[in-house]
This record gives C-alpha cells, structure tokens and sequence, in this order.
C-alpha cells in the first residue's frame, strides 16, 4: 500500500478562501500566545515550575486547561468531518458521552493525584506509576507509553493545524504546517507547562465562544432551518440520520460508536488531565472541576453542527462537493459565516490546536527528562540542566510529530484515536484503576501495559500503514485498549505482588483517599495547604 501524502491534497484543499482579517487574528493571537511563553520563561527555575506549575493553580485555570487540551484539533476538525462522512448519531452519541468522560476522569482521579503529588511529589504520571507498584520497569513502560503517545496524538493535532494554516494563509499544507510548529514550538519550549496553563484558559474561553458563533451562523444562514435542512439531507443522503444503534441502516458503523464509548470511559488515562491535578491548589475546589470542563466542551460541540448544514448545502448545490470530509468546518465558515466570524473561528480553531499541543509537548518531555534519563537511568542533573533538557526534548517531540502528521494516510479523527489509545492502555489500568483496586499487581500492568501497548501499535498505526483491521468495526487502537485492561486484570487476579500492605504510607493515603471526599493522611504527612482533613 503505498502512502497518501498530505502535501499531495494539501497543497491545493480546493478552498476559494482569501481574508487579510484572518491573517491579522492569527498574527495577533501568536504574538500573545509567544508574549505569555516569554513571560512564564522568568518564572522555570526548576523542574517542578516547568512540569507542574508550582502547584499553584486554581481551579478555573485548571479546569479550563483540562478542557481545552482535551478539545482540539482532532475534536473539532477530525469529529466535524467523521460527523459528514457518517451521520448525525456519531455526533449524537459522541456528545452524550463526552461529558461523563470528565465526571469520571475527575472521579477517578483527581484527589487522589493531588493527594500523591503532595506527600510524595510526584511530578509526572509514570511518578504515580512507579510509587503504586514500586518498580522501575513500570515507570520506563509508563514513559514509553507516554512518549509514543504524545507524538501519535500530537501529529492528528498537526495534521489539523496544517489545514487551517493553508485556509488561513495563500500557502500549502507543508508550509503551513511549520510556520505553525515554529509558533506552537516557541512559545511551549521556553515557557513549560506555566505558559501552558496560562494559554489554556484564554484558548479554552476562545474556542467556547468560537462553537457558539459557528453554530449561530450556520444555523441561522439556512433558508428553512433545522426542518429544511434534515428534509433536504434526508432526500439525496437518506442514511444520515439513521441509528445504527435502534437496529437502522445508518452510516455508522456499530464498532466505531463502541469506539467512541471505549474512548470516553477512559479519559482518566489521559496524561494532560492526571498531570493537572498534581497542579491544583486545594483538594476542596476540585469538585467543581469536572462542571466547568464538561460545560466549556458541550459549547464547543456546535462546531459539529456544521457537518449535516454542509451535507444540505451540497445536496442543494450551494456547494460543490469535496472529497477530505476533514475540510467541512472550514468550507462551512466560509460558505455561511461573516468574514470578520470566520477569522475569529479560524483563530479559534488554531488555539484548540495550540493548546492540546503545549500540554502534550510537556508531558511527552517530561517522559525523557523525569521519567528516563532522571528516574530511569539516574542521571544527575542540575535545575537548570533539568529545564534544558526539557526544552529539548519538547523540541524534538515536536519535529517527529510534524513528520508523522505530513505523512500519515487516514483521517484526522483515526489519528488522534491512535494516539489516545496508545496513553490509554497503560495508564488507564496503572493508575486510574490501579489508584482505586488494591489488588492491582505489577505483574499485572506489565503484562497487560506492553501487551495493550504492541496491540496499539500493531492495530491502530498497522492498519492504516498496511490494511490490517480490528473485529467488529472496532478502531484498532481500542480493540487494543480492551485487550490490554482484561490482560491487565486477569494476571492482577493470579499475581500477589505490589499488595496493599506492602505500600508506603503516602501511596496508601492516595488509595484511602474518597473520590469524592473523605479520607485521613498519616500524622507525618500534610496536604491540601497544611491540614491534615483531604477534603478540608
């Protein structure tokens, strides 16, 4: 099978599109996302300011910071074109789950890796790995994991963020790409996760309120409306608005909903979200997290309203069309919105982009600098070694992950499902569910972690590269998901190592630790600003 080249599509998307407001948004936009880089650069004198912020943040930040590097670019472009390609119950099902994905995550873990990150420091989530079950090929599987993983969800961020460069820009998607890696790049490698955090909350604000304007515009530029359009769809795309799911012949296959569902359900094994919570400056504001995500992702699931608008529009013949269903939300802004609309959208989309990026750039160099060469291989370095080497490692996610977006042949949603597997299928076992079973052994997560991890591998990226396929429809990074947490606890259920009694003081807090409230530290141990009550 020989590989499709973006560049060959890119370089001519077939979009009439040309805006000096656009270019000034986006120029404006970068100059502020570099000002707040700079300015969080002051502030990295340590590995602990560049990975966790100090752990200083409040809970709007952070939960705004968690929404917005969850949204992103494969959220809003990939999903607005999978919405086209099959049909409004993959938008329907999609946007019903999205929202228990964060009551979960927050659930799961949330006190418990705010508990961890005080009484034992840890700083990145290979840390809470290591400490929960005490053995240093857990922690390099968990960097492993972590590191692949960021470059394979990074590229789905980069394969996006090319396309909205050539709309926005009279170039081609390959020099669109870098001139948008080269600002994404700057301003996450000299600021860490401060400048992270700090961008997140006003991308998170921007992308919400860029949902909303899409969704009116699209709407209210209909002629008939929301009747008009489904009778005009249903006429030349009768499958659109079946269920696959109520036993209908619709356009989604029953696999990729499952999909969907499988994905959600395992938000907790998201690297960004984890690493956040050591963040967080009480334990007690935590409880509103999970409403403030969940609210600022429901604002930004109206971009995918453009999908069945734009289905309508080409049956009428408003709009030719187009084979790369990832092209639909930025035709549709063009087709329906106000000029000044769509470059403020377009800008939006960018920060969706940028935001998921800089986090994910962070944690995937912390997995080299912390978790390998610090941990792993006990190498001594200096605070300022520490953030050198950070921002070399950033640098260089970067650049494989652009080369992994410019050359990847499937859709942008199939990308970034990759990659969120790959961080699934060993961290979501190792330390959402082994934060909350006891009888999660080591044995356990290595054999279901490496196993879940080559499945990935083998399904997700070899079945895009070479044709293979997972059973039922299932994406394959999923299918391997699955595998890995039954292997994961199966072997936990025969193994007796990493017991409940054998742990620290500090890890067994964490495990105590309520997932809503409640919970006692030892007398030696202080959280949550100097009291000893968790949920004070």
């Amino acid at each position: 099978m020989s590989l499709v080249i973006l560049q060959s599509w890119g370089g001519n998307l077939g979009v009439d599109y040309q805006s000096t407001m656009a270019m000034v948004f986006f120029g404006l936009f970068s100059l502020l996302m570099l000002g707040i880089g700079f300015v969080a650069s002051r502030y990295m004198s340590s590995e602990e300011d560049y990975y966790v912020a100090g752990r200083s943040a409040g809970i709007l930040v952070i939960a705004l910071s968690i929404f917005a590097s969850t949204q992103s670019g494969w959220g809003i472009i990939g999903l607005s074109g999978t919405v086209y390609a099959l049909g409004t119950e993959f938008m329907m099902w999609a946007t019903t789950v999205i929202v228990f994905s964060f009551v979960i995550s927050y659930w799961l873990v949330g006190r418990k890796m705010r508990v961890l990150g005080t009484t034992i420091n840890a700083i990145t989530v290979p840390d809470a790995m290591y400490h929960r079950f005490e053995d240093e090929r857990v922690r390099l599987l968990g960097a492993i994991s972590v590191f692949l993983g960021s470059m394979g969800y990074l590229a789905a961020q980069y394969a996006a963020l090319g396309i909205i460069m050539a709309v926005i820009f009279p170039v081609n998607f390959i020099t669109g790409l870098i001139i948008g890696l080269g600002i994404v790049g700057v301003y996450t490698v000299i600021g860490g996760i401060l400048a992270a955090i700090w961008s997140d909350a006003i991308q998170g604000a921007i992308m919400a309120l860029s949902g909303i304007l899409t969704f009116y515009f699209i709407v209210t530029s209909n002629p008939g409306g929301v009747g008009q359009m489904i009778t005009t769809v249903q006429g030349e795309f009768p499958q659109f608005f079946n269920f696959t799911l109520l036993g209908m012949d619709g356009l989604a296959p029953l696999g990729l909903l499952l999909s969907i569902l499988i994905i959600n359900l395992t938000h907790a094994g998201q690297p960004h979200a984890i690493t956040k919570f050591y963040m967080i400056r009480r334990v007690s504001l935590l409880k509103w997290g999970a409403l403030i995500s969940g609210a600022a992702y429901l604002m930004t699931t109206l971009f995918w309203w453009a999908a069945p608008y734009m289905r309508a529009a080409v049956a009428r013949g408003d709009v030719r069309s187009f084979e790369n269903p990832d092209l639909v939300l930025p035709l549709a802004l063009i087709e329906f919105a106000p000029d000044i609309v769509t470059a403020f959208v377009l800008t939006g989309i960018v920060a969706a982009i940028m935001s998921t990026s800089n986090g994910f750039l962070n944690v995937g160099a912390s997995a080299i600098t912390h978790d390998f060469m610090k941990e792993y291989r006990q190498t001594e370095m200096t605070n300022e070694q520490e953030v050198r080497y950070g921002r070399i490692a950033t640098a260089t996610i970067l650049v494989i992950a652009g080369v992994i977006a410019a050359t990847f042949p499937g859709l942008i949603f199939v990308l970034g499902a990759a990659g969120w597997a790959i961080f699934a299928t060993v961290i979501f076992p190792g330390v959402a569910l082994a934060y909350n079973w006891k009888g999660a052994t080591t044995e356990g997560i290595l054999w279901g972690g490496s196993v879940g991890l080559l499945s990935t591998l083998v399904f997700a990226y070899g079945g895009q590269y070479f044709g293979w396929s997972a059973p039922f429809s299932l994406l394959g990074g999923q299918f391997a998901q699955l595998i890995g947490i039954v292997v994961f606890v199966g072997v936990s259920l025969i193994t007796s190592t990493a017991t409940y009694e054998d742990l620290k003081p500090e890890v067994k807090a964490a495990l105590d630790t309520g997932r809503l409230k409640g919970g006692q530290l030892p007398e030696h141990l202080v959280a949550d600003g100097g009291e000893d009550e968790i949920d004070a």
